[in-house]
């Protein structure tokens, strides 16, 4: 599981059919600096995330696929929303 925050949300007019009525996001993952790092990543989402969210997300591909089949070719899910994080002492950029 790792931190992320929601940049966004992506449309698609054709899908796997297990992704029926599925909300796609655009999540970057967040370091333990809370810096934002990585390339974007798309995640499943049934929480209700939306852009600038921070999200809980689950890198397990099995919730997905308990979710929606075992056939799903997904594997990132929002799993939570988090309300607040705090890092004493940590800022992007700044001392570790």
């Amino acid at each position: 599981m790792f931190l992320a925050r929601i940049d966004g949300t992506l449309t698609s007019t054709r899908r796997h059919g297990t992704f029926e009525a599925v909300r796609f996001l655009i999540a970057r993952r967040m370091d333990a600096n809370g810096c934002m790092s990585g390339e974007p990543l798309v995640v499943l989402d049934r929480m209700g995330a939306g852009p600038g969210t921070i999200a809980l997300v689950s890198s397990d591909g099995k919730l997905a696929r308990d979710w929606l089949g075992p056939a799903v070719p997904a594997r990132f899910t929002v799993v939570g929303l988090v309300d607040r994080v705090h890092l004493p002492g940590r800022a992007c950029g700044g001392p570790s």
